[in-house]
This record gives structure tokens, sequence and C-alpha cells, in this order.
């Protein structure tokens, strides 16, 4: 039998095949237009389906889906499609309860790291070889984000990228001048890093090097792996059958990332969750953060907050000896197994991944689009607080998508809550006391191939 990378190939090679009988496709993904080939024809009853979204954002995000969808029945007139706001803390649950009640949407973005779960339970419906064809194939999303598309151990797609959760530096201009350094100097590498964040301590600046927030787990997570990869470790084995965080390499990436909180976090920002460090950092907290690209758009509409109105920019994560990493996530679409209208469902998928609506969102959202080529064109590719992100794309990582991490980052989330509430920083071997406790617990999750934390 076929290992499930050959597999893999040999659907990709279907697809590819696929696409040279589909002459329309490249049109479809264009305009939102379908001419043949998967889909939902102009000529088929009128249907309504159900799309469920969660918030990046609040109204700025939600006009964005609003507009996606009436633009989309503009060019299909008999899809409509009814937006559903899902809160990310409910959207687990909800979406476990609608794989198996039949009652949930047409549609459904997914978390990134939830793609797998979803797929152990047979959750979602595959995309067939045309389908992929017909929205580019493979090569026309950013490389990483496609790993998340499919459970490792299987060559079904079940989820086609969408969103990029990619993160960068963000830092004050002025705090940086007034200690004489050179951003590009200041954050180069993990050394060039911390000494930066001395200096602005020593300073007597009157504001905190860090601000990193610390009161939601999961995003302490997304911060604190690129510095396991840049010291050369991982979270766990490729193929998801063992925890990684007791080797040495993980273990210098942990205690290098605790120790810079430890030292130089503001009280302040420990105090808050990852979504509202932002805009505690445009009101003054902290010389420097770590966030994603929407706070750009964010950040530029009012200048005039305490932290922004002297100068702001952003920055490439620094490089640690295995090299410069940043934590690549974001939102999948995916189509339920039970969806009622699954060709409209696909045809509404194709719409949201094609170059003109990932463009227009990503303008209205400030989000960053899965397809690589939509950046052409926009603000994304031309204005310098984007280039850092930019940069930051080809050396972005997703966490490997096998069936058990949702268990897998909660167990992290857990564990590692010890390394976040010390007072101070702490020894290494501390830090290897934490870790080795982490990966046992993971190493038991992980024994259950069925252990998805779902409900099947």
């Amino acid at each position: 039998m076929a290992s499930s990378l050959s597999r893999r190939r040999l659907l990709m090679t279907a697809a590819a095949a696929a696409a040279s009988l589909l002459p329309a496709a490249g049109c479809a993904k264009e305009d939102g237009e379908s001419a043949g080939g998967p889909g939902y024809a102009a000529d088929r009853p009128p249907v309504t389906i159900e799309f469920w979204y969660m918030p990046y954002g609040g109204p700025v995000q939600d006009q964005a889906v609003v507009t996606e969808t009436e633009e989309f029945h503009k060019a299909h007139p008999n899809i409509t499609v009814h937006p559903v706001r899902v809160p990310w803390d409910e959207a687990l649950t909800r979406l476990s309860t609608a794989s198996t009640s039949g009652e949930g949407p047409d549609v459904t973005v997914l978390g990134t790291t939830w793609v797998a779960g979803f797929s152990a339970i047979g959750a979602l419906r595959p995309y067939r070889a045309e389908e992929i064809a017909a929205v580019g194939g493979e090569d026309v999303f950013a490389k990483a984000s496609w790993s998340s598309s499919h459970l490792i151990t299987s060559e079904e797609i079940t989820a086609l990228p969408w969103l990029i959760d990619i993160r960068a530096l963000f830092y004050r201009t002025d705090v940086l001048r007034a200690v004489g350094l050179d951003p590009k100097e200041a954050f180069a590498t993990w050394d060039s890093f911390e000494s930066t964040l001395q200096k602005i301590k020593a300073s007597g600046a009157g504001v905190a090097p860090l601000a990193i927030g610390l009161q939601n787990n999961f995003g302490i997570i997304h911060n604190v792996a690129p510095f396991i990869w840049a010291s050369g470790g991982d979270l766990i084995k490729d193929d998801g059958t063992k925890s990684m965080l007791a080797e040495p390499a993980a273990i210098d990436g942990v205690t290098y990332y605790q120790r810079l909180i430890g030292l130089y976090d503001d009280p302040k920002a420990m105090a808050l969750s990852s979504s509202d460090v932002p805009r505690a950092f445009a009101e003054g907290t902290g010389a420097i953060t770590i966030d994603n690209s929407q706070s750009v758009a964010e950040f530029a509409s009012d200048t005039g907050r305490a932290g922004l109105k002297a100068g702001w920019s952003t920055a490439p994560m620094p490089a640690g000896k295995a090299g410069r990493f940043g934590f690549l996530g974001g939102s999948n679409l995916g189509i339920l197994k039970d969806a009622r209208h699954p060709d409209a469902a696909f045809e509404f998928v194709r719409y949201l991944t094609g170059k003109a609506s990932q463009q227009r969102y990503s303008v209205n959202s400030g989000l960053w689009p899965a397809r690589t080529e939509a950046i052409e064109g926009t603000k994304l590719a031309t204005e310098p607080e984007y280039a850092a992100f930019r940069e930051m794309i080809p050396h972005g990582k997703m966490y490997p998508s096998v069936s058990a991490w949702i268990i897998v980052e909660s167990i992290i989330a857990k564990d590692l809550r010890e390394l976040w509430s010390a007072p101070g920083a702490l020894t290494r071997q501390q830090v290897q006391a934490i870790m080795t406790k982490t990966t046992n617990d993971i190493d038991e999750a992980l024994r259950d191939p069925t252990n998805t934390g779902l409900t099947p």
C-alpha cells in the first residue's frame, strides 16, 4: 500500500489533471463566477446556506463578512449565504455538537489547529480533486498554511486555507531612538534582542521593555513556540507520536523566553490576555510586543494614543541558533459532512479563497490572506508597516496536524502556567522539571489515537 504522502501526491496529480479540464476555473477564482466544473450552476434552484465564522475583531470584521456574502450573492443569485458569528470560546463545543446532530452549518471556519481533530472524527466532507483544482491547487496558498488542510496521517483534504495569523514584533520608534538602537540590529538575533530589552530597562525611559499578556493560555503558546523552533527544538514529533518539549533544544527556547518574561514584561500586561495587549500597547504599556497583522490597521486608524503618537513600527522575530521562526496559524474553511447544500457550499468556499475576495476581505479586515497572490496591489504589499509580516510568511511554521492536538495544546497551556506565574527568571533546571512533567502528560494523551478532545 502506498504511503499517505504518496497517496497525497497522487491526489495532487489528479487535481492538476482535473485543472486542465476546467478552463473556466481561473476566471472563477478572480470574479466569483463559475462556468462548468464543480460547484453550483446558475440554473439550479435557489438555496440558502449557513456560514459560521469566528471573530478576529469587532464590527470591522463583521462588516467584512457581510460584504463578502453580498458580493457572492451578486455573482450567484441562486445562493444566499446566512452568516452566523460564533465566539471562539463557544466554537469547539458548538461544532462538536453540530458534527453529530446534523444541525450545523454548511460551511464553517475552523482554527487551523482544529482541522485534524474534526477530520479524525469524520465531521468534514473531503474536497474532491476537481474541487482542489478549481480553486487553483495547493501551490496558490502559502506553503505552511497548506499543512493544516488535512490530518497528517490522511491524504484527504478536508479544510482549505482562508486567513493567516502570522506574528511579528511591534515597537515604539521613540524608545529605540532614545537608547540609540537601529531596529535592524536591535531585533536581529536572540542576543541583540535581549540586549535591547536590557538597555530599555536601564534607560529610565518610563516604559517597560515588553508588553506580553499571560492570561489566555493559548495565546501564550503561540508566542513561545517560535522560540522553541528557533532554538532547534519542537513541541511534538512530526508524526504526532511523542512530545519533544523535554529535549535540550526545546528547554533552551523556553528558558530564554521565560527569562524575557520574568525580567522585562510589564506587570500591567501580565494581567491581560494577549487579545487585550494591542490596545494596552497603543495606550503606552510596553515598548515592544508580539502581535499579528490585524493590529497594523488598528494602530494606523488612531495614532494619537500615548504609545503610538511618537512613532511605531514592526520588525521580524529575532533569529535563534536554528534560524528565524514565527507562529503561523489562522483559519481554514470546511464543509460539514451533513451540509444540506454541499455543492453550493463549495461554490462559496471557492469564492472566499479566490483572489478578488481574499484581497477585499484582507484590506477590509486587516487579516492576512492565505492565497499568496492576493497581496498583490494591496497595502499589504506596499506599506512599510506590513514589511515584517511579508518577511515572516516564509519563516512561518504551523503545529503538526495531528488528531490529538486540541488535547496537546490544553496540556501545554495548563502545565506551563507555572512558568509564567514565576516571580522572575527561572533556572534551566527549574524549566526542565516543568517541561518533563508536560512531556509525560502529552505522551500519555498521545497513546490513544482516538483521543481528539471532541465529541465523536
